[in-house]
């Protein structure tokens, strides 16, 4: 996950004012919910603390409650914030500093940790932030894998993974998926604590169907995630999250959508407001996706994920079928009217003779995986979104409000 400076360069600006005002309101509708949310919880709670005192004739003790509490842990050499440190390759500090300064504005207390780049120092911090009882959430900067100095060259590049989960018995990809399952399910406030979420090729062979268990409490199979599933829960990795929503912004009358209707009882709605649209989105990770196919599926939307093995079709009934190894990527684009790519890589580009006119395109990598220029020239109607980034935090900030409503009130 990461968060863009700033929106969309001059040069396309004159291109671009629906999509600076959509993806603008995408942002201020879920910090908007944050900040009555915490407004709402100051005062309730104020009050509780109020009559408690009542009772014994003493005002004069009063306080407000604690402020919800988000940590963002950093391995790093660097004990203190330095955004122009050379080794920050990341842009990890950067993005703290942008992190820190929405959280203040909308009333949440932010903590940056920085930490030795240990696999023991992390795995400790982590374990403290689980145990401290003021601490909602807990977001920790990736990747890290390539920041630890006492990690052996032929650790990392075992074929087998670095570790195994003790849940599912299977090695992790890389140690960045050790950490993520370190953090607790209750502060996992970026949504990577899933397991549910992988995709076994194996069980969903070509023309056949098979329903996958992404993102939805009901079909965990993991029973200790289920049972701390809350009423606003599941969380949704923050990138997916704020693709949907700047999808809702464009595809809907704009609504607004409280805190209390985000989560399964949100996504779950059968308002199916993605009905009879098909998309393809590129890219089948378990951070942008999967989940996004799923998200949008669960709203009737048909969906073609892409990664370099495959090609799935997500359907609005909930299964899902592999497509024929003869279907191409170009096939899919060129059926739908909502593109989202998310490659990183600097030499993928979708071909703009692929996209339809008065498409919506959406990039998510790092670079472009579009050629903006020609596509904005080229194709009437077209709808470019460059980057998601502040739209990602937000719903970084939306999940750590869902996360404190399940478990810390």
């Amino acid at each position: 996950m990461r968060c863009a400076a700033g929106f969309a360069s001059n040069d396309h600006a004159a291109h671009e004012p629906e999509y600076l005002a959509l993806v603008t309101h995408s942002a201020e509708k879920m910090r908007q919910s944050v900040r009555d949310y915490i407004a709402n919880y100051s005062r309730t709670s104020t009050i509780g603390i109020q009559d408690g005192y009542r009772d014994f004739d003493d005002t004069t003790c009063i306080s407000t409650p604690p402020k919800i509490k988000l940590v963002g842990i950093l391995a790093t050499t660097n004990a203190h914030n330095s955004c122009d440190d050379d080794t920050d390759t990341h842009g990890n500090e950067r993005y703290s500093e942008q992190i820190s300064a929405i959280c203040t504005a909308d009333g949440i207390s932010y903590e940056p940790w920085r930490v030795p780049p240990t696999r023991d120092a992390l795995e400790r911090s982590i374990q403290h932030a689980n145990e401290r009882l003021d601490v909602h959430g807990i977001l920790v900067f990736y990747p890290v894998s390539d920041k630890l100095i006492d990690i052996q060259d032929d650790e990392q590049k075992s074929p087998r993974g670095p570790s195994k989960c003790n849940v599912t018995g299977v090695y992790y990809k890389s140690l960045d998926d050790y950490f993520r399952d370190l953090v607790s399910p209750r502060k996992d406030v970026e949504g990577y604590h899933r397991k549910a979420l992988r995709v076994k090729d194996s069980e969903c062979r070509e023309g056949e169907e098979e329903s996958i268990p992404a993102c939805s409490s009901k079909v965990h199979s993991d029973t200790k995630l289920d049972a701390l599933e809350g009423q606003y829960g599941p969380i949704y990795p923050c990138t997916a999250l704020a693709v949907f929503r700047i999808l809702e912004s464009f595809l809907t009358d704009g609504n607004s959508i409280s805190i209390s209707d985000s989560g399964a009882n949100w996504i779950n709605k059968k308002c199916f407001v993605f009905a009879n649209t098909t998309m393809t989105i590129i890219n089948r990770s378990e951070v942008l996706g999967l989940p996004l196919a799923t998200m949008l599926s669960n709203q009737a939307a048909t969906i073609y994920s892409v990664d370099k093995d495959s090609i799935l079709k997500f359907q609005p009934d909930g299964k899902v079928r592999r497509e024929h190894s003869s279907t191409t990527v170009e096939e899919c684009v060129r059926k739908s009217s909502v593109i989202v790519s998310g490659v990183p890589s600097d030499d993928f580009i979708v071909p703009t003779d692929w996209i339809q006119d008065n498409a919506i395109v959406i990039n998510v990598a790092n670079s472009s995986n579009f050629d903006e220029e020609t596509l904005l020239i080229e194709k009437p109607g077209i709808t470019y979104v460059p980057h998601v980034g502040r739209v990602t935090v937000a719903a970084l900030e939306s999940n750590l409000i869902c996360l404190h409503k399940n478990y810390h009130l």
